[in-house]
């Protein structure tokens, strides 16, 4: 048998894994690309303690991109735009109860995760089966939880702290490793397990990729997507305490800043804005590159109106990218 011969099956399998896996591995070439770069730029950028603090502050992004990226699996156009205002409302409302005691920790996360499911599933409700379109309804939504928030402030600034046990949650390390780092890759790897051995992951994608097939499959469609934006939502809510152990005191749009990070972080990872592709692996690597550039832009002074702008034409960049990929598949 010729080498020729031999190195065909080689080339096979790895066609087969760069078409399977490429899109995941990709974000974690990129930012390994700008540690190199930023090591060049600023001496120490790379260093091990300046890296596990970009990846905690990259791991609330990453978090909260979980739940959209839940979103946007399931087809139909979905982004949910309200993700920052329910983290929001689940701030205000767990610190609100806890007052930082530590014996209402339980309670605050239990009421914020009821009111984020019930609002994420007006949200699916209005979406699955009154087919308003997810960003429409996601983003009145957001008006609506806005003004509960305003409602429920009134006027006041600091309504309460986060409990000891948040706080060694968002800051606290164990064995050097920040804390939430460590609950940021369980919760990914548990997600991914769920979307690639279970039956529910196969739903997920089975809607997404194509809703009459999916039907024809047995599956209820309006019911699964339902269930996915108020699964979002309690996700979102949840992510609010967790962001609320890390700021210390809450803030009325204290969740609005990673709602954009959260889109950005899945459209990097490889996640088809058109819904049925795509991996939590790589909303990980996503949200790590987003950090990463934006720490290393900020490390060459880069202008803050230039580096929106960069980052709005990155996210068209991919969106141009997955939308004609989506188009072949």
């Amino acid at each position: 048998m010729s080498d020729q011969t031999k190195s065909l099956p080689f080339r096979t399998g790895f066609l087969e894994f760069w078409r399977d896996n490429g899109k995941s591995i990709t974000p974690f070439a990129i930012a390994g690309l700008i540690l190199i770069a930023g090591q060049i730029a600023s001496s120490g950028f790379a260093e091990i303690g300046h890296l596990l603090i970009m990846i905690k502050v990259a791991s609330f992004v990453g978090i909260l991109a979980i739940a959209q990226t839940t979103v946007i699996l399931s087809g139909g156009g979905g982004i949910d735009v309200s993700v920052g205002t329910m983290a929001s409302m689940g701030a205000l409302f767990s610190a609100t109860i806890m007052h930082g005691g530590e014996r209402s920790t339980l309670l605050a996360l239990v009421v914020i995760a009821l009111m984020g499911l019930v609002l994420g599933m007006v949200n699916g409700y209005m979406i699955a089966y009154l087919r308003i379109h997810p960003l429409i309804m996601t983003l009145a939504m957001s008006y609506v939880v806005v003004g509960i928030i305003i409602a429920f402030a009134q006027g006041r600034k600091l309504l309460g702290t986060a409990s000891p046990a948040l706080e060694t949650i968002a800051n606290g390390k164990i064995g050097g490793f920040h804390l939430i780092i460590l609950i940021w890759l369980a919760l990914t790897l548990v997600a991914e397990l769920i979307l690639r051995r279970t039956r529910t992951g196969q739903k997920l994608l089975g809607v997404g990729t194509n809703e009459t097939a999916a039907t024809l499959s047995g599956v209820n469609v309006p019911f699964f997507r339902f269930w996915v934006y108020g699964l979002s939502s309690m996700i979102s809510s949840l992510f609010g305490a967790i962001l609320l152990g890390y700021v210390h005191t809450v803030f009325l749009d204290v969740g609005n800043q990673y709602m954009f990070p959260s889109v950005v972080a899945c459209a990097i990872g490889g996640i088809s804005l058109a819904g049925g592709s795509g991996s939590y692996v790589g909303t990980f690597g996503g949200a790590l590159v987003y950090t990463f550039l934006l720490s290393f832009l900020v490390t060459v002074n880069m202008d803050e109106s230039l580096r929106k702008a960069l980052f709005g034409a990155i996210l068209i960049v991919l969106l141009v990218v997955y939308s004609r990929s989506t188009r072949e598949r």
